[in-house]
């Protein structure tokens, strides 16, 4: 018997659930409260459980976006070459031949896997100065094509980040989903009696759907437990970092008459050789122009060090004397920036390569079957879901939830998606 019908049987009834669904009988007939556990994970999972779906699901398919472009998007596709190796200088020069009226403003591999499959994406600016990118396959310094709009990840990106409705407003939103989770997670693990007995324990398949279904969440919940840790802590990280928390160090200020608005190749192979040099073995994912006078051409990178973002190792450059301004470096971190470069490849799952990636995507899964099935097992243990007459009744367990979840879910990321 499982964790909800122990809760809801009465003792001796041979196990129909209890008429209220919210007590049990003790041994003397009394009503015997449930656990406060109990009705804490029905709290911190239920009532935003269509949400919390939700956002799993987009931060799933974010995951592994540029993968999944790389699929139907024959552009973004390279050909062998050893990563670290590429010539940054080239791939200029070729998108500049190849669109001379564009002004390029950066070079990298822009949240793509800094892998051998992928090309590398040039940030340009037409003549009517429309932003776009330019791809170039690093293996043979050839453009294979330029890209006007959002992509995929783009998307998906905003989608799960902010949910295409004012920043502040939806990054609140779906960084407090971490509370959510570390609470179901935390009360789930205190109502379901020693879990550890459950990794190895087999779905009653001969049992109606409600039985296979709470088997089905038990297992995935006790499987992802180390996932929605990581999780949950990372996306309240993300939170307090919106709040204002803030352990970056200063980036180094140039002489604001030394802003550029682009460069040449020639200028692109001197400062990723002076990066190389400040930094043997340094292997360089971007180079980025200044945004503003006052910023430095940023050349970054991965150096030396684990578990942290493509781009934490980096150096600042003038870009008119072409002196280094200044350099960070990943190993010799603080542990509060470290924490910063960190929480992203945890986040994400970007620090292995395309098996993290894919281990995290699988988990996203389960974590966005969770939070459906627990939904489900609520819905049918109170049997709400059997209400007929009202639209969504199988949504009626979320009570005054119902409506802003459907709404924020489908209508605001469906409009924006139209504009955006």
């Amino acid at each position: 018997m499982d964790v909800s019908e122990r809760l809801l049987d009465t003792p001796g009834s041979g196990g129909a659930p209890a008429s209220a669904g919210r007590s049990v009988l003790a041994g003397d007939g009394r009503r015997k409260p449930l656990p406060l556990a109990y009705w804490l994970h029905n709290l911190f999972g239920l009532k935003l459980s269509l949400f919390l779906a939700f956002v799993c699901l987009t931060g799933t398919i974010a995951t592994v976006a540029h993968e999944i472009e790389w699929l139907y998007k024959p552009a973004v596709r390279a050909s062998a070459f050893t990563p670290g190796t590429e010539d940054w200088g080239a791939m200029w020069a070729a998108a500049e031949q190849a669109y001379p009226q564009a002004t390029l403003t950066g070079i990298g591999s822009y949240d793509r896997s800094h892998a051998a499959y992928f090309a590398k994406s040039i940030a340009a600016r037409d003549a009517a100065g429309t932003d776009f990118n330019i791809y170039v396959d690093p293996g043979t310094g050839r453009v294979t094509g330029h890209e006007y709009g959002r992509s995929l990840q783009d998307a998906m990106r905003a989608l799960h980040y902010y949910l295409f409705i004012p920043r502040d407003v939806g990054f609140y939103l779906v960084t407090s989903l971490g509370f959510v989770l570390l609470g179901s997670l935390v009360t789930g693990l205190i109502v379901y009696k020693k879990f550890w007995r459950g990794f190895f324990r087999r779905p009653r398949l001969s049992r109606n759907l409600r039985t296979l279904m709470g088997d089905l969440h038990r297992l995935g919940g006790v499987w992802s437990i180390w996932f929605a840790a990581i999780i949950s802590l990372t996306s309240i990280y993300y939170f307090f970092e919106w709040s204002g928390l803030d352990w970056n160090s200063e980036t180094p200020r140039v002489p604001e008459a030394h802003f550029v608005e682009t460069a040449t190749a020639a200028d692109i192979a001197r400062w990723t050789a002076l990066a190389r040099a400040a930094k043997p073995g340094f292997a360089i994912t971007a180079i980025a122009l200044p945004y503003e006078p006052g910023d430095p051409v940023i050349v970054q990178g991965h150096w030396q060090a684990v578990l942290v973002r493509e781009r934490t190792d980096a150096v600042f450059i003038d870009p008119v004397t072409h002196q280094i301004a200044g350099r960070r470096t990943a190993h010799l971190m603080g542990a509060g920036e470290r924490i910063v470069h960190t929480v992203d490849p945890l986040h994400f799952g970007t620090f292995g390569g395309l098996a993290t990636r894919l281990l995290w995507a699988v988990f996203g899964l389960v974590l966005t079957g969770l939070a459906a099935s627990g939904a489900y097992l609520f819905a049918k243990r109170t049997r709400l879901a059997l209400r007929e007459g009202t639209p969504f009744a199988l949504l009626d367990y979320l009570g005054a939830w119902k409506w802003p979840s459907v709404l924020l879910v489908t209508l605001v990321p469906g409009v924006a998606f139209l504009f955006w």
